[in-house]
């Protein structure tokens, strides 16, 4: 708790200062935020520039919504139970109305979701305490983040979806560079609360050596593959930086959200072999 309360006053007196000392602990080395080389500086330098907060909505996963929509994407939106958008925590009685399963989600940061498979088990009253808590955080998010303090604060529900055998869908984080995804990293059994990441090239062949800890988990690869590179090109187009995540549940492909500073940039899980590569694209896909 000290050192994540001595981070964030770090961040407020002085963001490169914070993301220098964190880019150290994480890389044993030295950053170059004003010539940046691997992808961590270049999208550290991104937020420093404040390029996040200049298209924040994209962040806020209710006004995405018409973002998708425009790019002509309207099918893989996951659907809103009855149009339902809170300003305020819901009553009672707004909760015990929806349907018997469903998934209530703010629409800022990460990590603030309610997923009800069974509303016979579901802790409504918990639930309005934690919907409660959520909207009363104040907007103090740390530099790296910043965008997220200026998305008004609204609550969603979404229908319910899952994989056909009981889980949650695999979700495909696409890591997309100058409007072109670049590799995808999947993510399975997330129910159980110990997920496995695992990225890939678009051909789909595992790559561990873009991972710190070099494991190797078999993730089939997707039918609709091809379907999803477009997708995420789509809605990538025209962003320099951006992580595009979409679910598959076997049968259709849903919009998850766009990701604008994935691990704060300081990407923590990833090698430097990853950080290299992709800076290399970044630069060999500008515009001159």
């Amino acid at each position: 708790m000290i050192k994540k309360i001595l981070a964030h006053l770090i961040s407020k007196m002085s963001p490169s200062m914070f993301f220098a000392i964190a880019y150290i602990h994480n890389r044993k080395r030295v950053p170059h935020f004003k010539h940046p080389r691997d992808l961590s500086e270049i999208w550290i330098k991104s937020i420093l520039d404040g390029k996040p907060r200049e298209m924040y909505w994209l962040a806020d996963k209710y006004r995405v919504r018409e973002f998708v929509k425009e790019r002509g994407l309207a099918d893989i939106l996951v659907p809103l139970m009855g149009g339902a958008v809170w300003d305020k925590c819901p009553s009672k009685e707004e909760i015990g109305s929806l349907p018997p399963r469903f998934a209530l989600k703010m629409n800022y940061g990460a990590g603030m979701n309610l997923v009800c498979s069974d509303k016979d088990k579901f802790d409504v009253d918990g639930a309005m305490r934690k919907i409660q808590e959520w909207f009363a955080r104040p907007a103090n998010y740390s530099y790296s983040e910043s965008h997220y303090n200026l998305i008004e604060r609204k609550l969603i529900c979404e229908a319910y979806i899952e994989d056909h055998h009981g889980g949650f869908p695999t979700d495909y984080k696409f890591m997309c560079i100058h409007g072109k995804p670049f590799c995808v990293l999947a993510c399975t059994g997330r129910e159980s609360g110990n997920a496995d990441y695992m990225p890939f090239t678009l051909d789909w062949k595992p790559l561990p050596e873009y991972t710190k800890n070099g494991d190797l988990y078999e993730i089939p690869k997707p039918k609709e593959l091809d379907k999803m590179i477009n997708i995420a090109t789509k809605l990538a187009d025209g962003l320099d930086l951006v992580r595009v995540d979409l679910y598959d549940t076997g049968t259709k492909i849903y919009f998850g959200e766009m990701t604008l500073t994935p691990a704060g940039a300081i990407f923590h899980n990833w090698s430097q072999k990853a950080l290299d590569d992709m800076g290399a694209f970044y630069y060999k896909t500008m515009k001159k």
